[in-house]
């Protein structure tokens, strides 16, 4: 009997959803994202309940970038070279900020890769105020990656999806507008384009 018991409630919590990846309140309790090969992950996130950290402010710019309040942590590691863009755009999600760090050296010696606090290009559907860095930024296979995700401001508290999109590195497209091998420049401004007619 107990043992039908202990099922029956474990089947009750799994199925509300009690146990879903949702954030780790610090980087040390980082939920894992397992990426797999290159695609598309979505993973459910929500920063009802977390605390601020007293984890380091953004130190490279970043694009409106907020207070970065209640924030929850989320970890990965790619299992090849190729580059991530990751977004919070998603209609009822609420205004964040976003961050990503290699996290080869552990919680105490993160080295921030990226941030963004409001984003424009994403054509949607998404909240008012959404977070998604400006180009993919490049990943190693086999390193950790540590994703931080804060209200904008004390009120911008919610839940939503978060979206990483794991991208296989290519030789950069010299007139498509992005930037295919993930160095941070784009079409005439990068040197793999050189002499190459537009």
């Amino acid at each position: 009997m107990r043992k039908l018991f202990l099922i029956t409630t474990m089947l009750a919590f799994s199925a509300t959803g009690l146990w879903a990846q949702t954030g780790g309140d610090e980087c040390v309790v980082a939920d894992d994202i397992a990426v797999a090969g290159f695609g598309t992950y979505v993973v459910a996130m929500t920063n009802v309940g977390a605390t601020t950290g007293t984890d380091p402010a953004p130190s490279i710019p970043c694009a409106v970038f907020g207070q970065n309040t209640d924030d929850i942590w989320f970890s990965f590691v790619p299992d090849a070279d190729g580059a991530i863009d990751v977004t919070t755009c998603d209609p009822t999600s609420w205004d964040t900020d976003l961050l990503l760090y290699d996290g080869a050296g552990g919680c105490g010696a993160l080295v921030e890769l990226a941030c963004n606090g409001d984003a424009i290009t994403n054509p949607g559907p998404c909240q008012a105020f959404y977070s998604e860095f400006d180009a993919p930024t490049a990943v190693t296979g086999g390193n950790t990656y540590y994703l931080r995700i804060g209200g904008w401001t004390a009120a911008s508290i919610g839940t939503g999806n978060l979206t990483l999109d794991f991208i296989a590195l290519g030789a950069e497209v010299c007139d498509d507008g992005a930037d295919n091998d993930a160095d941070g420049l784009i079409d005439c401004a990068d040197p793999d384009c050189i002499g190459v007619g537009l």
